[in-house]
């Protein structure tokens, strides 16, 4: 399978649908927020969320429309932290001891590895590089910007700007790119 961006889709619109859960920064921000298999880790853990959450969920997105698989299939916080891990690597100490959630243990995920979950974690679940399906240049940038923007530090992590404006993107021509100033379309209405 070759990755191609003409292959990516056929139409570049894009319509954005379903602000249900949306907010403006000076609104009251409920704890849970999202689409549970596009949950940002500060989500979780209940530390609080802003914009970056919304990239790491785009992040989980492009994964899954580039290989058809869901990156994090679970229904359970524990077991969607441990897949986490699994995938990105550990959850740093400076976010486990600044959330009140009972998910950690000195520091450390509290995550039974022997337990039918654990080993549904250790034998789905693989790190994110190893996902990667060529050594392209394209596959390089993908998976670079995927990376980036599911860092766990949502201070760390790429904005959708930066995003916008990331190598994988380069390819396409430049009347398909959405850049800023973001064109108003008639889809959206005010």
């Amino acid at each position: 399978m070759s990755l191609s961006l003409s292959t990516l889709a056929l139409r570049s619109d894009v319509r954005l649908i379903d602000f249900g859960s949306a907010t403006f920064d000076h609104e009251h921000h409920s704890t849970i927020v999202s689409t549970r298999h596009y949950r940002a880790p500060e989500v979780i853990l209940e530390l609080g969320w802003s914009q970056p959450c919304d990239v790491w969920s785009i992040g989980c997105i492009m994964f899954e429309l580039h290989l058809g698989i869901t990156l994090f299939q679970t229904h359970d916080n524990r077991e969607h932290l441990a897949m986490m891990e699994r995938i990105l690597g550990p959850i740093p100490y400076r976010m486990a001891r600044k959330t009140r959630t009972k998910y950690f243990y000195h520091g450390k995920l509290d995550w039974d590895e022997k337990s039918s979950a654990g080993r549904y974690v250790r034998d789905n679940c693989k790190p994110l590089l190893r996902y990667l399906q060529s050594n392209s240049e394209e596959y390089r940038q993908l998976f670079d910007l995927i990376t980036r923007m599911l860092d766990y530090d949502p201070s760390q992590r790429i904005t959708l700007r930066e995003a916008l404006k990331h190598p994988f993107f380069n390819k396409l021509p430049a009347h398909q790119r959405l850049g800023p100033p973001f064109t108003r379309s008639p889809y959206l209405r005010q």
